[in-house]
């Protein structure tokens, strides 16, 4: 993977580099979820997630 930013001179406020920032993040997270096996991008993991609607606890 290649991020290169266009002219870091003319963004003084880092937009484009948190928008590079987050598009790589978001890559190596979809890399380790398609290793890990886990489901499309709506997956939320029950540790953080709660348990399903409608189950007493």
């Amino acid at each position: 993977m290649k991020v290169v930013e266009v002219v870091p001179d003319l963004d003084p406020g880092y937009t484009t580099t948190m928008n590079a920032r987050r598009a790589v993040f978001e890559a190596l997270t979809g890399m380790a979820m398609r290793r890990k096996g886990l489901p499309g991008p709506a997956y939320l993991d029950p540790r953080v997630s709660g348990p399903p609607p409608g189950h007493d606890a």
